[in-house]
């Protein structure tokens, strides 16, 4: 798991991936009934488990970077510097030539050596830029410094995991050889430690209806198509158009409009518990607000004490005849955060 979403876990030939392989169809033909079906599976996979699902190669570009949340960043920091070292030399040798000279590899090796002593790694290539908080200061940190500090070697996530040679554990990462294991670690997380499960979702799909429908989609499409949109937006023209008031409630009710201000104001994680709520998905459909609808209607049987129901089968929602907004507020999020999608009815009761 990472801030993008649920990546797969890379996995050596074992019975563990063999037993992961039969999961992985499992999952690919449930996910494969819901497209059919109109449903989404609200499991928040990364956009690219898609792209290895279309064929599209991933390589060190998609490796997880400092800030990304998912043990493995430092692998992503050292292909960062290993491809500006790589674009870096290529530039040196490109200038020495357009001058008539021809490089040693002596004074290449200089070079290289060079920056790995140069004291801004940590600044450059360690430091989180994720999200909206200002990264933390690195310390002066150079390159080989913090290999003798850390000892990266050939492993999955350059500190622990599969070995990614024979003897990987045993192998450490040089200036020399940084290149290569950006290369090992990227064909191991996207390719032969994945390949196994993409192919058993893959053929999971197939089980459903024919892979060919899905080519014309884009990784991002076919994300929001399995398991629905990411943020949950709406605005308060959006809310009155899908919650419809019935049962004797109208948009001009105060309970109804207790309701609307209250859904502005949610957070992304309780929007999210709302519609588990009312709908026991905790996400949006592909389009948005605009594919999704609630039925509300007035609690006749209930007083101001008691909690929101629903039927969530049906999405409707049955609101108390509050008197105002705190009241509503205080009901339904304890609702919201002890039902796990389902009020008990008898609960307002007590």
């Amino acid at each position: 798991l990472c801030r993008r979403g649920l990546l797969i876990r890379p996995l050596v030939d074992g019975p563990l991936r063999e037993n992961v392989r039969q999961r992985f169809r499992a999952l690919g033909r449930l996910m494969g009934h819901a497209l059919r079906e109109g449903f989404i599976v609200p499991i928040p996979l990364a956009e690219e488990v898609f792209a290895l699902v279309l064929g599209e190669p991933l390589g060190p570009d998609a490796l997880p970077r400092p800030g990304s949340g998912r043990a493995g960043e430092l692998v992503g920091a050292l292909a960062d510097f290993a491809a500006e070292l790589a674009s870096a030399q290529a530039k040196l040798v490109a200038d020495a030539a357009a001058e008539g000279r021809t490089l040693s590899a002596d004074e290449l090796r200089a070079w290289r050596t060079e920056q790995g002593q140069r004291t801004d790694f940590g600044e450059r290539f360690l430091s989180s830029h994720a999200g909206t908080e200002e990264p933390v200061t690195q310390e002066p940190m150079s390159f080989e410094r913090y290999c003798s500090l850390v000892e990266p070697c050939f492993l999955e996530n350059g500190l622990s995991g599969a070995p990614l040679c024979p003897d990987g554990e045993n192998k450490p990462v040089t200036l020399d050889n940084i290149q290569e294991f950006v290369d090992s670690a990227a064909h191991f997380w996207y390719d032969s430690g994945v390949s196994a499960q993409i192919g058993a979702f893959r053929a999971g799909l197939n089980d459903v209806f024919p892979l060919e429908c899905l080519v014309t989609f884009s990784p991002v499409e076919l994300r929001e198509m399995f398991c629905g949109e990411d943020r949950i937006e709406w605005t308060e023209e959006q809310l009155l158009n899908h919650l419809h008031p019935g049962g004797g409630l109208t948009d001009k009710s105060p309970t109804y409009k207790f309701l609307v201000a209250e859904l502005l104001e949610m957070s992304q994680a309780e929007r999210s518990r709302f519609l588990d709520f009312v709908s026991s998905c905790p996400r949006l459909p592909p389009g948005g607000i605009a594919k999704f609808h609630v039925d509300v209607f007035p609690d006749t049987c209930a007083n101001k004490q008691g909690f929101p129901r629903s039927r969530a089968c049906a999405n409707q929602l049955y609101l108390p005849p509050y008197t105002s907004k705190d009241e509503l507020h205080s009901k339904l999020h304890e609702a919201m955060h002890c039902s796990a999608g389902h009020h008990e009815q008898r609960v307002r009761d007590l």
